[in-house]
């Protein structure tokens, strides 16, 4: 019971101070941070105190055992002794299960080489001038697709008048046509008065009579008729216009492809955003990969289907990142 108290005593300190040291182990030292937002998560963070664990604070400064005394009632020596056996545990446990967690703070653990690392637990803020302050989630708005419907316009029926015939033009030609065909047919029929008489005493001559063939004149200049026929547009407002608007969704999934480049594993899914968020700060694109067989939540900068493709990606991202591998999903 008392090695869960110790747990306490350091969260509680590290309200009020920005280094705690637990002696024969390593300190925790606060940082002051100021609020930020995660694009992959849509998270907006306050203002907050990052925890990092340095192993090389080891000395005892007093701080904890003299805390312990107060909430314990406990001499120096009995506080230091509960210390002594909080710090074994935690080393045991790191021996044997690789992790150890801190109640409130976050979890320490071993990584491939061995070496001590810790990773707070950001559901509590240390900083006391954020207090009450939540992180805030923003709710991308998805827009629905809709179709649209064109309501067909009023369109009246337009009637285009046909042309009028030029009748009076008309009438002149076929006075004129008209004239001409009887000047025509009086000259062709005159003849001289003399001539007509000698032709009446001449034995081999035989008087003939002058037939003036009938022209029915108001036939030849009756005029034409032309009848042209209005032209009447269609009705057009029966036609429905429907205008179906589709919008084309492209998502790119690179981050669920086998072979994954990968530069940090998380217990806690906020320290795996804060990450993506510095790495989106370097122009970089990031998120989170799945979980791995520790469940810890993986943040990959790549991905790729095939494993040559993603070797030389990983040979060109160690420039940048040195502890990066290649995970297999």
């Amino acid at each position: 019971m008392a090695l869960k108290n110790v747990e306490k005593y350091i969260s509680e300190l590290l309200f009020e101070h920005d280094c705690v040291i637990v002696p024969a182990f390593g300190g925790f030292v606060a940082r002051s941070s100021s609020s930020y937002f995660a694009k992959t998560g849509n998270a907006l963070f306050p203002p907050y105190k990052s925890i990092v664990f340095n192993k090389n604070l080891s000395n005892n400064d007093g701080l904890l055992a003299g805390y312990i005394m107060r909430k314990e009632g406990a001499t120096y020596q009995q506080a230091n002794t509960i210390i002594e056996n909080f710090v074994s545990n935690c080393k045991h446990l790191l021996e044997t299960q690789k992790r150890f967690e801190i109640s409130g703070l976050g979890v320490l653990y071993r990584n491939n080489e061995n070496t001590i690392l810790f990773e707070q637990d950001v559901r509590i803020n240390y900083n006391p001038n954020a207090f009450g302050l939540p992180v805030v989630s923003a709710v991308k708005i998805v827009k629905e697709e809709k179709v649209v419907a064109i309501k067909p316009e009023l369109q009246y029926r337009q009637i285009i008048p046909a042309e009028k015939p030029k009748t009076m033009r008309r009438v002149a030609i076929a006075a004129s046509v008209a004239a001409l065909i009887i000047t025509v047919l009086f000259l062709s029929t005159k003849q001289n008065p003399i001539d007509n008489a000698m032709a009446t005493f001449s034995p081999f001559i035989t008087k003939n009579k002058i037939v003036f063939a009938e022209t029915k004149i108001n036939e030849a200049i009756k005029p034409i008729e032309t009848k042209i026929k209005p032209i009447i547009a269609p009705d057009t407002t029966s036609i429905d216009k429907t205008i179906v608007v589709k919008t084309t969704k492209v998502v790119v999934e690179w981050y669920k492809q086998p072979y994954q480049i990968v530069v940090g594993c998380f217990a806690v899914k906020q320290n795996a955003y804060k990450l993506i968020n510095q790495l989106e700060g370097q122009s970089l694109t990031a998120s989170i990969a799945g979980q791995n067989e520790k469940n810890l939540y993986v943040v990959s900068i790549a991905g790729f289907d095939d494993k040559e493709t993603a070797r030389k990606k990983l040979t060109e991202m160690k420039k940048q990142y040195p502890a990066a591998w290649l995970y297999k999903r």
